[in-house]
């Protein structure tokens, strides 16, 4: 795997949070070839259509469509730019043109794009989204490494940021946070709650919204993670 390295001041030096009011979010994310406009628009149509749900709905459909929307919004608006769309194991992933990084989407906890706070992703992933954790871990430990393309499935064996969202209900409607981070350890207990950088973007206000803020969502019977019993 040969050029881009997730954080700019190199992989063993922790990159301070990127608050949504810096300038430096729209620098940071334009070397990653992203845009706070193409970010935002995916997350608003992502929401749109999970407003069509009604409390007669089960109650994992919103979370599920609007993680499912993110994630085909986001390919929609990038893969024209040069990205491409992955599925290695079942993991969504839009991977950069460049080939040496992906973006997967997730739900987060209520700390999701607050500088101050420390997120974690708001259920336990399965085995292979831990998997692209621990080879972001990897990375900044020991630094990039090839890999033989034909062994690997596409989007497999390089880094992977996380975008987080999180909806909260506000006395017009949802707020909804979000961030791009960069996770730097897989954790014990299954949800990922440790970030080697955090791109904080602006939140979104949707005026009469149904909030929803207690559905499930995201790779719900896709990637289920096992523990062995103590």
């Amino acid at each position: 795997m040969t050029g881009c390295v997730p954080c700019r001041s190199g992989p063993r030096g922790l990159r301070p949070v990127t608050g949504a009011e810096d300038r430096q979010v729209r620098d940071r994310l334009a070397e990653l070839g992203l845009s706070v406009q193409g970010i935002d628009g995916a997350l608003r149509r992502a929401e749109s259509e999970r407003n069509f749900c009604t409390p007669l709905d089960p109650v994992s459909l919103p979370g599920n469509i609007f993680w499912g929307r993110t994630i085909r919004f986001l390919r929609e608006t990038y893969i024209p730019e040069g990205w491409t769309s992955a599925s290695p194991s079942n993991v969504p992933l839009l991977v950069a043109p460049s080939g040496d990084f992906a973006i997967a989407a997730s739900s987060g906890s209520s700390e999701t794009g607050y500088a101050a706070l420390t997120p974690s992703t708001r259920y336990p992933k399965g085995n292979a989204v831990m998997k692209r954790v621990e080879a972001n871990r990897q990375l900044l430990l020991f630094g990039e490494t090839e890999v033989e393309p034909e062994q690997q499935e596409a989007g497999n064996g390089i880094p992977t940021w996380f975008l987080l969202y999180h909806h909260l209900k506000t006395d017009q409607g949802t707020r909804l946070h979000a961030e791009l981070s960069f996770p730097n350890d897989p954790g014990s207990r299954g949800k990922i709650s440790s970030w080697y950088e955090r791109i904080i973007l602006p939140w979104i206000d949707f005026e009469g919204f149904t909030p929803f803020v207690d559905d499930a969502d995201d790779q719900g019977g896709i990637d289920i993670p096992i523990e062995r019993l103590p």
